[in-house]
């Protein structure tokens, strides 16, 4: 009988990942930013359930705030499409919106490293709830993202060339995120072919920031295979993550008032069902 282990079947896929990756990322002169940027996108687009689109733009909620503009935004068409401007700009409902992501070609210092995750944090400061109106049927939820780590939008940080050392990303990440909510933090930050940087729980290393005990860093000296491990939290986070359709009542304001000319049947007080004249 032939015997079938999951583990190598990921370990080959995680292979052939990281080597599609290094063949297309490349850099070529006149390469632009987007280009590489679209690359990741691609990627995505190949391992992930063709439910989620996977594209870039702005994400808005219920109160007219809108994010800065970020690289990658995974939504999940089932629940809502995305909305689009004359010029091709994409706007995401944060309801459906399940994980975002910044990508850089290096990143080398403190201030490319704090803008990156604010672009994250612009997102993740959103109201889903739709201000106590957002429900997933699914879970038969409503959505809180300030109190519960499923709610919340799964965020990232991708670079594919130089950053900077692993001992000061660790610094810089706890700097980070202790002047910060917990429902505000990044949850991963991949360096391909050096680390990965997550959070720890009590059941071990985790991208749970509600749970975090610690922060994580697995290098890839030690660990080559960061590309699936990345892969695994992304694809079990969007997977978990809580959505709404689009709360219309909330979105939709100023139309909640009608001026429109009301004509009854009968002068009494209420007046009857209109149904109650039909005459069979």
């Amino acid at each position: 009988m032939t015997s079938f282990r999951l583990e190598n079947l990921l370990t080959l896929a995680s292979d052939r990942m990281k080597a599609d990756l290094r063949e297309r990322l490349i850099a070529h002169p006149g390469e632009l930013g987007t280009d590489r940027e679209e690359v990741i996108r691609s990627f995505l687009r190949a391992y992930l359930p063709k439910r989620f689109e996977i594209s870039t733009g702005f994400v808005f909620d219920a109160n007219g705030t809108v994010s800065k503009q970020v690289d990658i935004i995974i939504a999940d068409l089932s629940v809502c499409a995305h909305f689009e401007t004359a010029g091709g700009t994409r706007y995401y409902p944060c309801e459906s919106v399940v994980a975002v992501g910044q990508v850089k070609s290096s990143l080398t210092s403190v201030k490319k490293f704090h803008d990156a995750l604010e672009n994250l944090e612009s997102v993740k400061s959103l109201d889903r709830s739709a201000r106590g109106r957002a429900f997933d049927i699914r879970f038969n939820e409503k959505i809180d993202q300030k109190s519960n780590h499923l709610h919340q939008i799964f965020s990232f940080v991708l670079v594919t060339g130089r950053t900077i050392s692993d001992a000061a990303i660790q610094g810089q990440f706890l700097d980070h995120i202790i002047s910060r909510e917990p429902h505000l933090w990044p949850n991963v930050f991949l360096a391909l072919d050096r680390y990965l940087v997550t959070f720890c729980c009590d059941d071990g290393v985790c991208p749970n920031p509600m749970h975090a005990r610690g922060i994580a860093l697995q290098q890839a000296k030690d660990s080559p295979d960061l590309v699936m491990r990345f892969f695994l939290l992304l694809g079990r986070s969007i997977e978990v993550t809580r959505i709404s359709g689009l709360p219309y009542w909330e979105y939709l304001n100023t139309a909640h008032e009608w001026t429109a000319e009301i004509i009854y049947s009968s002068t009494d007080d209420p007046p009857p069902f209109l149904s109650a004249l039909i005459k069979v």
